[in-house]
């Protein structure tokens, strides 16, 4: 409030600006609300995958609800895009577009459908109001609308581009419905899903409504002029307090959905003053799979990092993105241009960018003198999905497809303070919710066995990154169902930050001819070690058409978040209680974190040992330096006046501008060497091999750095 009393001019009352604001954030919140009340779709009601937005007359961003960041993107990229396809056209009250076409409407995939409806006040255009939703099918070569086979973006669904259409001064568009629901598996859940976005915009309007009647529509647009220019000062601010210089990362997206390759997601920062840029130049050229990232999920998916690492207490608008400019190559894969499938890019492609522009902000923000800044350091989250679409009949004759909303249980990257949140989602899923059980087993024919944390998943550190979940279900009340997988996050996992490991990975499998019945039969309950099966199936990061019958278990297992800090700083008593808890076994506990736990209880001497005899190992020889701060961020190096040094213990490490060459550094398989610390990742068999580089301080022996790197072709480092 004090920032705002300085900065706006005389005559602007502080109070009013606030006011606003917050009518403006819980006109989005509410039409929220009304989206989940009138929708019958469990993607909607149980996992929020949705946004609400209100706009300015040319597409800036008034207000955006706290559901799914990615959508700021895209839902910014629709409404300008439908701004320009509709120029001169004549609009009227009650109209509404609806657009789902990554590449003309800036969508992240085709299932995720906008619907626009045009504000006015007195005859006057004054803004438009946006939702967006993940709609259960959308057309294309495979229910669901995620298409591991589709080589174009024809074979994925049916496209909308903006400027269509569906409701004209609050009537249905019968044409457009017809042609709609001709495309559609489910045209009776999707019909009411489109209804239930135009809800939530009939809701925005009238509150938008009456709000500027409160204020007056010029009073109105003052003080939200004003709100995007403290926005983005605050940011701008945060900004000055990172150093100048160019900073290079990069991430990997596994597997098209036709072949087991590697594709690059380059990105160059360059911070100059109060202004940043992101460049991808130099990231892969678009391919013929689904993983192409549209250029609304490549802005989102910046926002979704760069939002909570340095405007955490901003509210959100127009102003927060101004100090960042995003430059993409057309053709590349994350721009790419038709006819490139785009069905999972936002998931893949878009989730990789919101995890190099993580490590981007680390590696800048670690350079910072002021500490709040320096403290948004972070281990990466796992930030993918791990998704599972089951279709066809059940056998009351019913057809269904279930898009598990589950494979949002994802890890988050641990933090300076604390451990990362269990199944907290991606990042960009500020709301992010698992549905219930029983939801999915009253809707669906589907009967669950287990649903637990995975203790295979958590990157170990002084902090631990957050576990993801694992689960499985068969079939109950349908013979089988055609299933469609993807696991984008099984081989190149998120990286931990200063000396904090990488997590584990995702994937599926399916346990063929399992004994589930005869256990009911016999009043046992099913469990991940009693279970019987013929075989178990491992399927691939991304398939499609894979049968599931009745009798089969579908297992599936989702990525967790990196660690913070070497795992030696983590507090003994904390590992030992960790694995009085189940989250870590007694052998991780030694392995990984020198502690050894007998019988349940510390055991203090031998833990001291152990520990030593890693820092031993790690060095070949003695430690010269003793450890005397134990705190999380102790290893992760710092630069003063005389150059870098290891908090842990004061070590030096030179006075260059890189500290990695007078680190000590060994090389593995990344994972052979997390599964000596029970973290599982899938191994590549062929290609690029993913390894890890583990860099130790030469003084005392301190995890400084683990860093996952992607080979040269068939090289070994």
């Amino acid at each position: 409030m004090t920032r705002a009393a300085r900065a706006l001019p005389e005559g602007f009352d502080p109070v009013t600006l606030e006011v606003i604001r917050m009518r403006l954030d819980s006109i989005v919140e509410e039409m929220g609300i009304a989206m989940i009340r009138s929708s019958g779709s469990p993607v909607i009601t149980e996992a929020g995958d949705f946004n609400t937005a209100l706009f300015d007359p040319t597409g800036r961003i008034y207000a955006y609800s706290d559901y799914v960041q990615f959508h700021i993107g895209s839902g910014s990229v629709a409404v300008q895009n439908l701004v320009k396809a509709i120029e001169g056209e004549q609009l009227s009250p009650g109209d509404a577009f609806i657009c789902n076409d990554p590449h003309t409407a800036g969508a992240s995939h085709p299932p995720d459908t906008n619907v626009i409806s045009p504000i006015f006040h007195d005859g006057e255009l004054i803004g438009w109001a946006q939702s967006q939703a993940h709609l259960v099918d959308v057309g294309g070569m495979t229910p669901g609308g995620f298409a591991p086979g589709a080589h174009d973006c024809y074979s994925e669904a049916l496209r909308l581009p903006p400027g269509v259409k569906v409701f004209e001064r609050g009537e249905p568009v019968e044409w457009v419905r017809r042609i709609l629901l001709n495309n559609v598996r489910m045209p009776a859940l999707f019909w009411n899903d489109v209804r239930s976005l135009v809800a939530s915009n009939n809701t925005g309007i009238r509150r938008l409504l009456a709000t500027v009647e409160e204020f007056g529509a010029e009073r109105f647009r003052e003080y939200t002029r004003h709100s995007f220019e403290l926005a983005e000062q605050v940011v701008r601010d945060r900004i000055a307090l990172i150093p100048d210089g160019t900073y290079t990362a990069e991430e990997w997206t596994e597997h098209n959905g036709h072949v087991d390759e590697l594709y690059r997601v380059a990105c160059t920062m360059t911070k100059r003053g109060t202004q940043v840029t992101f460049d991808f130049t130099g990231s892969s050229e678009q391919t013929d799979g689904f993983v192409n990232c549209s250029y609304g999920a490549l802005v989102g998916s910046v926002a979704s990092a760069v939002v909570p690492i340095l405007a955490w207490d901003v509210p959100f608008n127009e102003g927060v993105m101004t100090a960042f400019d995003i430059v993409a190559e057309p053709g590349s894969l994350v721009n790419p241009r038709p006819p490139a499938p785009i069905s999972n890019g936002h998931l893949t492609t878009g989730a990789r960018v919101s995890r190099v522009v993580t490590k981007l902000m680390n590696e800048a923000c670690r350079g910072s003198d002021a500490p709040a800044v320096r403290d948004r350091t972070q281990g990466s989250w796992a930030d993918s999905w791990t998704g599972g679409i089951s279709a066809g009949t059940t056998d009351d004759g019913e057809y269904f497809v279930l898009f598990n909303m589950d494979g949002g249980g994802t890890g988050a990257g641990a933090q300076p303070e604390a451990d990362g949140l269990d199944c907290a989602g991606m990042m960009t899923q500020v709301n992010n919710m698992l549905p219930d059980v029983e939801m999915n087993e009253m809707l669906y024919p589907v009967l669950y066995l287990w649903k637990q944390l995975s203790t295979e998943s958590a990157g170990h550190g002084a902090h631990r990154g957050g576990l993801g979940l694992r689960f499985a279900w068969t079939l109950h009340g349908a013979r089988e169902v055609t299933q469609t997988v993807f696991a984008p996050s099984a081989q190149v996992t998120a990286e931990g930050f200063g000396g904090g490991l990488p997590g584990g990975g995702s994937g599926h499998e399916i346990w063929r001819g399992t004994d589930v019945r005869d256990a009911f039969a016999e009043g046992r309950v099913p469990t991940r070690d009693s279970l019987g099966a013929d075989r178990r199936e491992l399927l691939a990061v991304n398939q499609q058409s894979v049968t599931v019958r009745s009798g089969d278990v579908l297992v599936q297992w989702i990525a967790g978040g990196g660690g913070y800090g070497d795992p030696l700083l983590r507090d003994p008593r904390r590992v030992a209680d960790d694995v009085r808890d189940g989250y870590v076994t007694a052998g991780t506990a030694r392995s990984a974190y020198g502690v050894v736990v007998t019988d349940g209880a510390l055991d203090g001497p031998a833990t001291e040992h152990a520990r030593a005899g890693i820092r031993r190992e790690r060095l070949g020889t003695a430690p010269s330096l003793d450890v005397t701060a134990a705190d999380a961020g102790a290893s992760a190096p710092r630069r003063d006046a005389d150059g870098w040094y290891v908090p842990a213990s004061g070590a030096r490490l030179g006075s260059g501008e890189d500290w990695h060459d007078l680190a000590h550094r060994h090389t593995w398989a990344a994972a052979d060497r997390l599964a000596g610390h029970g973290v599982r990742v899938r191994p590549r068999t062929g290609g690029r091999r993913v390894l890890i580089d583990e860099f130790y301080s030469p003084a005392c022996g301190t995890l400084l750095e683990a860093r996952l790197r992607v080979s040269t072709e068939g090289a070994d480092a």
